[in-house]
């Protein structure tokens, strides 16, 4: 069973889509690049983590992919995450409902079997309910940036 989860912002369509391309480090983490359409990829950064992510599917204002293409993850005290992002997709989608947009969030490949499953899913959990709704409804995300 993949990792996925929803949510539902009072925000634009255009507003949420663009958080998913351009604003990444708005709600997320450190990034290296925006991106605008397939082709392009961008880097993010957690310390020591750093993914690198391919867009293989850019409709906006319904859906990205990205697919990650470099994995060097690190947990501490959890061994055996190095690249398990390697080769997984997070697919967004993005659905209109009246004064709402629905956000669905399918990371294809973030299973219970793997090392990092749990940390991972807290952080995505924390990472799309928490912080990039409030970074489209109030403005200010709770990304995770370490120098």
């Amino acid at each position: 069973m993949n990792y996925e989860n929803s949510i539902e912002v009072r925000t634009d369509i255009r507003a949420a889509f663009k958080a998913a391309s351009g604003e990444i480090e708005k709600w997320w983490g450190k990034v290296d690049s925006p991106i605008s359409k397939v082709g392009d990829s961008f880097s993010i950064s957690f310390g020591e983590t750093v993914w690198k992510f391919l867009i293989t599917e850019f409709s906006p204002n319904d859906k990205i992919l990205w697919k990650c293409i470099e994995a060097d993850h690190y947990l501490e005290g959890v061994n055996g995450v190095k690249e398990e992002w390697l080769n997984t997709e997070i697919h967004w989608n993005f659905t209109n409902k009246g004064d709402f947009v629905e956000i669905s969030v399918l990371h294809n490949g973030l299973t219970p079997e793997l090392n990092c499953y749990d940390n991972c899913k807290a952080g995505w959990n924390f990472f799309i309910t928490t912080s990039l709704k409030n970074y489209l409804e109030k403005g200010r995300g709770n990304p995770h940036f370490v120098e």
